[in-house]
């Protein structure tokens, strides 16, 4: 009778320890999560860095469309973020000197030397105009201009990541994005259009901490629907709250 009092003892234990884990963990809402990267990024006003290419496929980004793909275009390029809504990416193919520009709902394509100067406005059509998101950055403009849901996934929790799926008020494009649920960085994009076919996805790595404020992936490999390699994009020579004037995004 004595042998069975440790054995007695320990039942109570296992019975709580079983209600603990048996307890469903409680998901995060899109608007909590939303505030905990703003909470995180609140910090960041504006970012710089040289994105260069180090490996491309010509044919696999003929495939691709060249929203996807413009920063191939170039061997290196800086591009610039001013936030909430403003980025530039300039670059030279030759000896001319390209630059391309989001503004609001404004979208520019220049090229000064060879007489190339496109405005158009998409401030009706979001999906169309590039954001942080497109250079790996997690901030609260994710909600700006769309509907930010949380997907319920095995895969990504167990992944310990955050899968959310980005859609538009215009069109069915349908945009997945996977983050890491801890740092908040981007680790993974698809894009998908209405019938849920892939269009491009981008696998993120090597992440930076930039001063305590934000978490940045340094690399990007981009694949195509098939699957093919697109290209290999790093980030270096990484600048924020520089003071970036307005005057580079007209």
């Amino acid at each position: 009778m004595r042998s069975r009092i440790p054995y007695m003892r320990i039942l109570p234990i296992i019975g709580i320890l079983v209600l603990i884990l048996s307890v469903p963990s409680v998901a995060i809402t899109s608007d909590e999560l939303k505030a905990k990267v703003q909470a995180a990024t609140n910090g960041l006003k504006d970012i710089s860095m040289l994105g260069t290419v180090t490996q491309s496929n010509k044919d696999a980004i003929a495939k691709i469309d060249e929203n996807y793909t413009r920063l191939y275009e170039f061997k290196s390029a800086r591009v610039m973020l001013k936030l909430p809504d403003k980025m530039r990416m300039e670059g030279k193919l030759g000896m001319v000197k390209f630059e391309y520009i989001i503004n609001g709902g404004i979208k520019i394509f220049r090229a000064s030397p060879v007489r190339i100067n496109k405005r158009s406005d998409y401030s009706d059509d979001p999906a169309k105009l590039q954001s942080a998101l497109d250079v790996g950055l997690i901030t609260s403009t994710l909600w700006d201009n769309r509907k930010v849901e949380i997907v319920e996934d095995a895969e990504a929790k167990a992944n310990c990541e955050i899968k959310l799926q980005l859609k538009w008020p215009k069109g069915d494009m349908q945009t997945f994005i996977w983050i890491d649920k801890n740092d908040l960085w981007l680790k993974k994009l698809e894009k998908r259009d209405g019938q849920g076919d892939l269009k491009v996805r981008v696998v993120y790595s090597n992440p930076k901490n930039i001063d305590g404020i934000i978490w940045l992936p340094t690399k990007a490999e981009m694949y195509s629907s098939s699957g093919d390699k697109v290209g290999t994009t790093e980030m270096s020579d990484i600048k924020y709250n520089s003071g970036l004037p307005d005057s580079l995004f007209e």
